[in-house]
């Protein structure tokens, strides 16, 4: 049937990714560095520290990749100027501003719309299946129908799941 753990995961990953009014490690998640012949993800090349609840602080394991890393910070445009001291890079976040809380909940129900979408989609091609199955009569009428009706609650539940987790993403963020 549908896989809605993934699903579920998929939207959390995705959320965990869109900063709230406090800093979270997670906004570097899909930052990808171009370092040593490849893309690398920024906490592969360096370790990740939140000194203040307003910052990001890089270390880079390798002081000779930190212009790499910032330019892949500049480059992915998540709302901090990096500031490099050789060493390091600072990520200083300003405060939300209720016109960026608005707008990053507009994303969140963009994130939440696509993966209902996906989940409408991977129900369709489930009941396809189902219901070759039965003109070819390999399952009858009855099984048909109460395969649906069990595909459709996973799939009610799932989105209730989905809605939870991305009001919840919400709430984070409107909260100042």
């Amino acid at each position: 049937m549908l896989q809605g753990a993934k699903v579920l995961e998929s939207l959390k990953t995705k959320l965990s990714s869109i900063r709230t009014g406090q800093v979270n490690a997670r906004v570097l998640d899909n930052i990808l560095v171009e370092a040593y012949g490849s893309h690398l993800h920024i906490n592969e090349l360096a370790t990740i520290t939140i000194p203040e609840p307003g910052q990001i602080l890089i270390t880079p394991f390798d002081k000779t990749i930190v212009s790499a890393i910032e330019k892949a910070l500049v480059d992915s445009n998540i709302g901090a100027n990096p500031n490099n001291n050789g060493a390091g890079i600072r990520l200083i976040f300003p405060p939300l501003t209720q016109e960026t809380r608005i707008l990053k909940t507009k994303e969140i129900h963009k994130i939440l719309e696509e993966l209902k979408i996906n989940v409408r989609t991977i129900r369709q091609d489930l009941l396809k299946h189902e219901k070759r199955e039965f003109d070819e009569n390999k399952i009858s009428e009855d099984e048909l129908k109460r395969y649906e009706a069990n595909l459709q609650k996973e799939v009610d539940q799932l989105n209730k799941d989905l809605e939870n987790a991305a009001k919840s993403k919400e709430e984070e963020i409107l909260k100042i």
